[in-house]
């Protein structure tokens, strides 16, 4: 176990002396990388209960007209409806 602890700390000293040196370390790279995969999604809260969905299933689940979405990505609302429920929007509205 101190093996593991000794080499993270090497490999922390290492990324900090990197950030000094103003080059790019591997956790900053870690941060953008986690920062892109999330950007566009939204959390959504109902009660007690949430859900993390991108942004366009939101937009399109609260009939918000986006231009083109539909045609872009190739889905329909009762599509990403029925991919988190068992049945379509018309037959609970």
């Amino acid at each position: 176990m101190k093996a593991l602890t000794t080499a993270f700390l090497k490999w922390q000293e290492k990324q900090l002396q990197l950030v000094a040196l103003g080059k790019p370390s591997t956790w900053q790279m870690y941060r953008r990388k986690l920062k892109v995969l999330n950007q566009n999604k939204l959390i959504v809260f109902v009660d007690q209960h949430f859900g993390i969905f991108p942004s366009h299933e939101v937009f399109m689940l609260a009939k918000v007209l986006v231009h083109d979405i539909a045609k872009e990505l190739n889905i329909t609302r009762n599509q990403v409806y029925a991919r988190y429920t068992q049945g379509s929007p018309d037959e609970k509205s």
